[in-house]
This record gives C-alpha cells, structure tokens and sequence, in this order.
C-alpha cells in the first residue's frame, strides 16, 4: 500500500494484523512511504508490530494537478509497485480496505494473459466499464513501469480527477482481468445498488473497501453499520 496520510496508519495496522491472522501464504506485507512525507517513528513501530516493512519511493507528480482531487494528488506513486521485481505477484491494497478473510488466491489467480486484477467500478449510483484500482493484482515488470511513468511524461491525457486510477484505466482499457466483487466489495454498492450486495453473506466477502466512509470514521449507528461493525470489531 501507499501511505501518505498519517491517518491511514489506523486503517493499516488493523489491515496487516488481519493479514497476519488469516493469510498464510509467504508475503511481504510493504508500506510505501514518500520521500518527502516520512511517517512519524512512533507510526512505524505501529506498522512495524504488525509486519509491515519500509520501501520509500519518489513522488510522481500529476500533469494536472489543480484538476486532480486532493487526496489522489499523491497517488501516482503507485506506479513504483511495477518496479518491485524482487515479486513474482503483487497484491496492493488500498489502506481504507479491510480483508475479512485470507487473501491467499490472489497471490496465485490466473489473470489469463491481462496485465492486471481490478474489479469493476460504480459511479454516479450506477455500474461503470471502468475499474476501482482499491485492489490490484500485477506481474512486477520494470519495462512496464518505465513504460508507464514514459506516457505520463509524453503527456497522456486521462480522467486527471481520479489520479493513478484515471491514469490507469485510460492505459488499461479494455485490458484487464476481473477479479471478483468479493474481492473488493465497494461500499458504494451497499449503498447504491444494494440488490447486488445483497446477493453476498458477509461471510462470501473477502475484501470490504470503505470508500464512502472511511473505517476509522465508521459509526454503528449511522447506514454502514453492518459494514463499519465488521472493522470496529477486527
């Protein structure tokens, strides 16, 4: 995952003790922190305690940051997870995502022959032909990085408000594996179209990605409670 939000660090440490509790396939669990936004020593012992260890990457900055939302302006850094190559597999998750339970299908899932793992978006209330990028599955590829971070400096144009996942649905287009709304369960949808969650038992859901609201926020009271009591309670 990316950090660069000390608030984030809640969402982190309750995600990496899930993953020691549930995944046992052997990982690297990994934090990317930004070379010019270093987390406090007292965030990393949190991290620290719960398996995480430190990869600091550069900043990529967006061709268009005044019309990229604020809290994706850092987001493009993402791109460095291309680049790791010491993994055959990378599994990176947002930190306002929970597993509920292992993830180890996901180091071994067949994207059969597309360079990533996502799984299909809702915006605007409605099922979009794009993907979320909450959670993402890749083959490490450093050619494919130093493509990617190539078309930003050629200046790509994509949907510069959504950040890395503008970017990267405008270069994978049409071009990628579905990887199950289990595996990244939108809280959008519980909201929006919640026929279709309802279709799912809490227990069938592996990843619950908190977007509407975020799980540190997350009340028992208030329309997510089912959904915020499943972290409250981790």
């Amino acid at each position: 995952m990316l950090n660069d939000n000390n608030l984030y660090v809640k969402g982190a440490v309750k995600l990496g003790r899930a993953l020691q509790r549930q995944t046992h396939t052997p990982h690297d669990r990994v934090v990317m922190e930004l070379q010019h936004k270093p987390l406090h020593p007292h965030q990393w012992e949190r991290l620290h305690r719960v398996g995480f260890i430190k990869c600091v990457v550069s900043p990529i900055h967006p061709p268009k940051k005044e019309f990229t939302r604020h809290d994706l302006r850092e987001k493009l850094a993402v791109l460095h997870i291309w680049a790791m190559q010491v993994y055959q597999r990378v599994v990176f998750v947002d930190a306002d995502t929970f597993p509920r339970a292992g993830i180890d299908h996901l180091f071994t899932m067949d994207l059969q022959g597309k360079p990533i793992g996502v799984t299909r978006d809702i915006r605007n209330q409605e099922w979009v032909n794009t993907f979320n990028s909450g959670v993402l599955l890749l083959n490490p590829s450093l050619q494919e990085h130093e493509r990617l971070v190539g078309l930003l400096r050629k200046g790509i144009r994509y949907e510069y408000t959504m950040g890395d996942q503008g970017f990267l649905n405008t270069v994978y287009r049409n071009n990628w594996h579905e990887i199950g709304f289990v595996n990244n369960a939108n809280m959008a949808v519980y909201e929006f179209q919640r026929e279709f969650w309802d279709q799912y038992k809490m227990q069938d859901i592996n990843i619950i990605h908190y977007t509407m609201d975020k799980p540190w926020r997350c009340s028992l009271k208030g329309v997510y409670a089912p959904i915020c009591n499943v972290w409250i309670n981790a």
